[in-house]
């Protein structure tokens, strides 16, 4: 692997302290484009906060820009956060307006399995004064990519605690796309189950039973196996690769709403786990002007 792990470039990011930026892999080049031309409603599986931005925003942006409905399943909460009241909650945004049921008990995983979110109001907007932060920098993320209307749900896990977790996360997946009314225009998202963090391959792995059973489509991103990966590593299916090119325009956008997120938790440096990723894969970059996911 070390015919590219070493290949620093001139082109590095310009800030002092930070590594220089790898030239993208040639062979990735001549990856077909990823075509999800069926895909009515995708549903996102982010085991961290901001995973599905860094990792996929491109797509996302292009999905909604055909209408295609967005549904993100965060898994765990920021390491500065005490998991939430409500270990399960389904909130919304809608027109860039968070949302959530009032004077409703706290759910639990099992009210969730019952169908307890049936009975959720549609549509409540809430006070500023009323969103925790993570909801706000989601919010503010989700604007800035271009995202109008996005549906969160929340299922509070710390973070490192998926794989504890899987099965909790394999009925979190089903409750969203068991009771599709439209299955045959559903796509998945999720992290490679081979990516090379615990979080992400548990996510993965829930991602794969949950499209097993429903027979959904499933499309995968890679993400930290691009720090340990190489063009001809056997362990990543590379034949099953496809790209989505990304313009300066949707390059641009990922850099905002990967700035409007910080910044809505309180700048640089509030984040250790998402300073130190983009810290070593720079949004926009990996790998070069493109998203990879495998299908």
């Amino acid at each position: 692997m070390a015919d590219f792990a070493e290949a620093d470039t001139a082109s590095g990011t310009g800030v002092p302290g930070m590594p220089s930026v790898r030239a993208p892999w040639s062979e990735l080049e001549s990856l077909r484009p990823l075509t999800l031309r069926s895909c009515r409603r995708i549903v996102v599986v982010a085991p961290h906060p901001r995973d599905e931005i860094r990792a996929a925003g491109g797509l996302l942006r292009r999905l909604a820009s055909r209408h295609a409905e967005v549904d993100v399943l965060s898994l765990t909460e920021r390491p500065t956060l005490s998991c939430p009241s409500t270990p399960f909650a389904a909130d919304a945004v809608r027109e860039s307006r968070p949302v959530d049921g009032p004077g409703s008990d706290p759910l639990t995983l099992d009210d969730l399995v019952a169908g307890a979110l049936d009975d959720l109001p549609d549509e409540l907007t809430l006070d500023d004064d009323d969103l925790d932060p993570d909801e706000a920098a989601a919010e503010a993320a989700y604007r800035a990519l271009g995202l109008t209307v996005v549906r969160r749900h929340r299922l509070g896990l710390p973070d490192g605690g998926v794989a504890a977790a899987e099965s909790d996360v394999v009925a979190a997946i089903s409750e969203i796309v068991g009771f599709s009314d439209d299955p045959g225009g559903l796509c998945v998202l999720a992290p490679w189950s081979g990516d090379g963090d615990d979080d992400h391959e548990a996510a993965g792995r829930a991602a794969e039973v949950v499209t097993a059973a429903y027979r959904v489509r499933l499309v995968r991103w890679l993400d930290r196996a691009w720090t340990w990966a190489g063009p001809d590593s056997a362990e990543v299916p590379w034949r099953r690769a496809r790209q989505v090119l990304l313009t300066d325009t949707l390059i641009a956008r990922k850099h905002a709403a990967s700035a409007a997120f910080t910044a809505a938790l309180g700048g640089p440096g509030h984040d250790t786990h998402d300073a130190e990723h983009d810290a070593e894969l720079p949004d926009g970059w990996a790998p070069g002007p493109r998203e990879v996911f495998l299908v």
